[in-house]
C-alpha cells in the first residue's frame, strides 16, 4: 500500500480492519461536526460542558463564542464531507484519509496546548479531553495498518 497511489481507484488492497476502522471515525466526525455547526450553543455547554460566561454591559460574550464554534463546526462538516467522498469513491486513499485524521487530531492537541482552558471553565471534563490520547493512539495504529498490504495466498 502507498500513501498517495499513482492511480486513484475504489480498490483497496490493504487490511480490511483499516477500512472498517473508518466507520466509527466517520460516525464521530458526523455527529461532532453537525453539533458544533447547528446546535444553539455549538455543543460547548451540553457536550463540552464549558460554563457560560456572564453578560457584561448588556453584551452576551457567549454569542461570539458560539459563532466561532459554529464556524469551526462548518469547517468540520466540510472536512467530513471531503473525507467521506474520498472514502466512498477512492478506497485506495484510505491511508491518506487516516493521515488527514491524524494531522487534524494533532493540530487539535497543539491548539489545546497553546490555548489551554483551566478547570474553572468546565462543569465536567469534556469527552474530547478524556478521549484525546486513546484516539491519537487509534489513528497512529490504523494509519500504520492502512499502509500494510494483505498477505498473498499463492
Amino acid at each position: 500500500m502507498t500513501l498517495l497511489p499513482p492511480k486513484l481507484s475504489n480498490e483497496y488492497k490493504g487490511l480490511k480492519i483499516a477500512e472498517y476502522g473508518l466507520y466509527p471515525i466517520f460516525a464521530i466526525y458526523i455527529f461532532r461536526s453537525l453539533v458544533h455547526f447547528l446546535a444553539e450553543n455549538s455543543g460547548l455547554v451540553g457536550i463540552a460542558s464549558i460554563k457560560e460566561l456572564p453578560i457584561l454591559n448588556g453584551l452576551d460574550p457567549n454569542q461570539l463564542i458560539y459563532l466561532f464554534a459554529s464556524l469551526w463546526g462548518a469547517t468540520q462538516v466540510s472536512l467530513t464531507l471531503i473525507l467521506l467522498i474520498l472514502f466512498i469513491k477512492y478506497k485506495n486513499l484510505i491511508p491518506f484519509i487516516y493521515l488527514i485524521c491524524l494531522l487534524d487530531h494533532c493540530f487539535r492537541l497543539i491548539s489545546g496546548s497553546l490555548h489551554p482552558l483551566a478547570e474553572d471553565y468546565y462543569i465536567n471534563t469534556p469527552p474530547g479531553v478524556i478521549a484525546n490520547i486513546p484516539i491519537l493512539i487509534y489513528f497512529i495504529l490504523m494509519f500504520y495498518l492502512s499502509l500494510k498490504g494483505k498477505a498473498q495466498n499463492d
